[in-house]
């Protein structure tokens, strides 16, 4: 961990209900996937992050899949977490993995955070572009989480909403969201219920007790 000040980390671990889900037409095929991820884990986790990027930039230039992938459950939870997360008031907010810019479309229309102080983080430039067009005010920028530069920015809060499940590296990312945090800020993470999650694209699986004890060691 950095040796700044820690943000405490609220979970906002979904459990209730979870929705692993791509349209059926951007599903990748799993060519000898289970024997290339027990032999070489880590170009089988290498491969699964470039698929998994393909098939959503797939649903972000579609309209017809992303109106398949924004359904009602996963709209609902974007609205769960920015209510939680507008008690925080935070006034400076980045989202790392923002996708097209849903939950934080919804995080403004709920707390006092102003739109030009919001940022947006996607490895996707298909996502970016439409999140600038949902969030026009906002900063959106095309990143990976590892390697962000933000020229020292520090923001109250830092978003990463079913993200960690997909990288290769899971504690450093953590490690790269805390760097994000200003002293008295909060981190906000959400991963899928590991134990009802057997989507193609996902790398790393937790339940509830399992994440809280992994962000412990972090």
């Amino acid at each position: 961990m950095s040796q700044s000040p820690e943000p405490s980390l609220p979970l906002v671990v979904r459990i209730a209900h979870r929705i692993p889900y791509l349209p059926p037409a951007v599903h990748f095929v799993r060519v000898r996937y289970n024997a290339w991820r027990s032999a070489h884990e880590r170009s089988a986790k290498n491969i699964t992050r470039k698929n998994t990027l393909r098939a959503y930039n797939r649903v972000y230039r579609s309209d017809s899949l992303l109106a398949e992938y924004l359904v009602p459950p996963r709209l609902e939870f974007y609205d769960e977490v920015a209510e939680r997360c507008a008690r925080l008031t935070p006034r400076r907010v980045i989202d790392v993995g923002c996708g097209t810019g849903h939950l934080l479309r919804s995080l403004v229309d709920r707390a006092p955070v102003e739109p030009q102080l919001v940022v947006g983080v996607d490895r996707s430039r298909t996502g970016i572009r439409r999140a600038r067009t949902l969030l026009p005010q906002g900063t959106f920028v095309v990143g990976d989480l590892y390697r962000l530069r933000l020229d020292a920015e520090r923001f109250d809060l830092v978003l990463c909403t079913e993200v960690l499940e997909h990288v290769r590296e899971p504690a450093l990312a953590v490690d790269a969201l805390c760097r994000l945090c200003a002293p008295g800020g909060r981190v906000a993470v959400t991963v899928p219920d590991g134990a009802q999650d057997s989507w193609e694209g996902h790398v790393n699986f937790w339940d509830e007790d399992e994440f809280r004890a992994f962000l412990a060691l972090s």
